[in-house]
């Protein structure tokens, strides 16, 4: 079976998030991406309440680009981080012949950077509970059933989007200390990154040539790049939608 990979590459928020989709909803076999903002943006949950719980005025006050993602769960500040997208039809994901639920996929995807995060000397652990802090808008406020983490603290947050035919998978990797101080966005930061809590320092591009290598080792693909433009008009066309207030703030 085929599977694809993008080459680490760094877009504004509004053309990561195209790109994701347009992979999601054109091409069924597994496709795994890893990324970085151009700029320090923030995205938001398909279904979170925009402006609930985070500071817009800082937003707008520093023009930190906004926008919402395909995919749920709760607001991320891109800002030192590493980003990742992993979509595919049922069928090329599954497991013999019986296709995955979502706790499962969860766990399929988990398995494999609790690996690759091991293997860079990084003592990762998989939460196998659930913690919840109440009214926080963060992401990495809580921590789900087979999200990684770190010396007790959430470093990877994922969510999904899927449909009839396939999924979409969406994640962030805190790697680094970005330009701004999460409490600016989020009235307080509980969250860490991986170079605090282990005082080492990581090059994101190098972490994801490593998390990468442990995708194409343990899922049995016949990997191939995949090249997908910014150029390309389905691309740009929903990059436009990103930007759009009735997208943004639809809820």
């Amino acid at each position: 079976m085929k599977g694809y990979f993008v080459l680490f590459g760094k877009h504004d928020v509004f053309t990561n998030m195209a790109i994701d989709e347009y992979i999601y909803k054109n091409i069924d076999e597994t496709v795994l991406r890893f990324y970085e903002f151009s700029e320090p943006s923030v995205t938001i949950g398909y279904n979170q309440r925009y402006g609930n719980r985070f500071n817009s005025e800082f937003l707008e006050k520093n023009h930190v680009p906004l926008t919402r993602r395909l995919t749920g769960g709760r607001a991320v500040f891109h800002d030192g981080d590493l980003t990742y997208s992993i979509s595919s039809s049922f069928k090329c994901f599954s497991y013999g012949s019986s296709n995955l639920d979502m706790v499962s996929r969860y766990k399929k995807i988990s398995d494999v950077f609790y690996r690759g995060f091991v293997s860079m000397g990084i003592k990762a652990e998989q939460h196998e509970g659930k913690s919840l802090k109440p009214f926080s808008s963060n992401c990495f406020d809580s921590s789900s059933i087979h999200e990684i983490t770190l010396d007790g603290n959430k470093i990877l947050g994922s969510a999904q989007v899927f449909s009839e035919k396939g999924f979409m998978q969406q994640g962030t990797i805190l790697v680094k200390k970005g330009i701004y101080d999460p409490s600016e966005l989020y009235g307080e930061n509980q969250q860490k990154n991986i170079e605090i809590i282990t005082g080492m320092v990581y090059n994101i591009k190098d972490m994801a040539k490593g998390l990468l290598d442990s995708f194409m080792s343990i899922f049995d693909y016949k990997w191939e790049e995949l090249h997908v433009s910014p150029e390309v008009s389905e691309v740009a066309r929903l990059a436009d939608k990103y930007k759009k207030a009735e997208w943004i703030k639809r809820i």
